[in-house]
């Protein structure tokens, strides 16, 4: 064994000691309402306490899992996103021209639900439907203000696609679309911890976050992901997980600790971001969810529910009471999107 492979050995061992011995925790709070809010100013993201936000509050949910995250890095604020690049369909590895006209058409349906045991709802939705973009965020911070986490995310990130301002460089390895995603997620983990900053009860506040972005004119679908929150998608009856959860277990934690959250946006300075590229066929449907869903209904059941050729927003409803039918222990948050060929290609 070379001395590289020892040294990398060491440091992924110490690692795991140092976050045994110290790791931190954010216990999850809730966002009473998925209410649209006014847009966050890009030039100076970090709302005051309360303005355009739910306000926060300091009572612990009982007899409730927090949600953990692990120790991370303590670099410098940046605009810049690392991104790991996953082509999920072979024949979407190469980024084809716009077409004139629409390859596919997207629809969306979405409900948020504190579930049983919350005493609040600390998940947050966006749906732009102009730009094909939908986006789960599942908020964390306990006596931290996780719903002021999550309601900030998706307000900077829909104030970047709204504007079309977003920071940092565009990556030379990825599709414009797909940067922009990733981008706007470092500019909403920035927004974070610039608020986080005003207030020492806001400190380790964060989100996770799954964004899908849907081009028709390029039949391409670009995801960003961080966290535990998910992407699935139901094709000729089967369904399968698109996004796979960052936990403590990918650096060899074992035991009680390994589901504990490895990344999370607002928490470090930079967050890596997967940046999945797919293509939507029409038959598609996509679910993008908080945990609050998978955590209490399995693949089998959300299949069934799939399959039940229903209209969108029922399959939502049906999701959601599923879930709280079978414990409701966290906030539950669906976003489902159907695919369908274009009109012109129907008629």
């Amino acid at each position: 064994m070379s001395d590289w492979v020892w040294i990398l050995s060491g440091t992924v061992g110490v690692f795991v000691v140092v976050y045994a011995l110290t790791r931190t925790f954010t216990p999850k709070m809730a966002l009473e309402s998925s209410a649209a809010s006014p847009a966050v100013s890009l030039d100076e993201p970090e709302l005051k306490q309360g303005e355009a936000l739910p306000a926060l509050t300091y009572d612990e949910d009982e007899d409730v899992d927090p949600t953990r995250v692990g120790i991370g890095n303590t670099s410098k604020e940046t605009d810049e996103v690392p991104t790991k690049k996953i082509v999920y369909d072979e024949d979407a590895a190469a980024d084809e021209p716009t077409k004139a006209g629409a390859l596919v058409l997207v629809t969306a349906s979405a409900q948020t639900d504190k579930g049983i045991r919350r005493k609040k709802n600390e998940d947050s939705l966006l749906l732009m439907n102009d730009e094909g973009l939908f986006v789960v965020a599942d908020g964390m911070g306990g006596y931290s203000g996780g719903e002021i986490a999550s309601a900030l995310a998706v307000k900077t990130i829909e104030q970047a696609f709204t504007s079309g301002k977003l920071a940092g460089q565009a990556h030379p390895e990825l599709p414009r679309r797909a940067s922009e995603v990733a981008r706007a997620i470092q500019m909403a983990n920035n927004a974070i911890r610039r608020q986080a900053a005003t207030d020492k009860l806001l400190n380790g506040m964060g989100t996770t976050i799954c964004a899908a972005r849907f081009s028709a004119r390029k039949q391409r679908l670009y995801v960003g992901h961080v966290g535990d929150s998910r992407l699935y998608r139901f094709r000729d009856g089967k369904l399968r997980q698109m996004t796979k959860d960052h936990t403590m277990s990918d650096y060899g934690v074992i035991g009680s600790d390994s589901g504990n959250l490895s990344r999370a946006v607002g928490i470090w300075p930079s967050v890596p971001v997967d940046v999945i590229v797919a293509k939507p066929q029409p038959g598609d449907i996509y679910l993008l969810c908080s945990d609050g869903l998978t955590k209490m209904v399995d693949d089998e059941q959300i299949t069934k529910l799939l399959d039940a050729s229903k209209e969108p927003s029922a399959v939502v409803s049906s999701l959601i009471a599923q879930a709280n039918e079978n414990g409701g222990k966290d906030n539950i948050s669906v976003i489902l999107i159907r695919v369908d060929a274009p009109l012109l290609g129907r008629a």
